[in-house]
């Protein structure tokens, strides 16, 4: 099967949310291993670029959670509290993207700097 195949089927099943055990067990039968190797290498990154995960610390507003999801439309954000991580602010993980917009990731990126001017 062509990888440009490959790429549309796993596509599909992620925008139709149709990754099912039957699906699965299908492909896993009628693909040879090379091309379940790049099934799901492809399905794993396409599952990367519709998901969102937003940690956050305290509460969040649903103005706040509004803004969010029109920053990212059209994928599924994951909102988690993480009060001892994050400090204050909020964290976007998606794709291989990270968005560290808390005091914590602030705070490290500072300390980085100074570590690297006192060498």
């Amino acid at each position: 099967m062509k990888r440009s195949q490959i790429k549309e089927l796993a596509k599909s099943i992620v925008e139709y949310d149709e990754l099912s055990e039957k699906n699965l067990n299908w492909i896993y039968s009628n693909f040879s291993r090379q091309d379940v190797k790049t099934f799901i290498r492809i399905l794993s990154d396409e599952i990367k670029d519709k998901n969102v995960l937003a940690t956050f610390a305290g509460e969040l507003s649903d103005a706040n959670k509004n803004k969010i999801e029109t920053i990212f439309l059209g994928k599924k954000i994951t909102f988690k509290r993480d009060d001892v991580n994050v400090v204050a602010g909020v964290c976007f993980k998606y794709s291989d993207f990270i968005l560290d917009y808390s005091i914590s990731g602030i705070v490290k990126i500072i300390l980085n700097v100074i570590k690297e001017r006192l060498k």
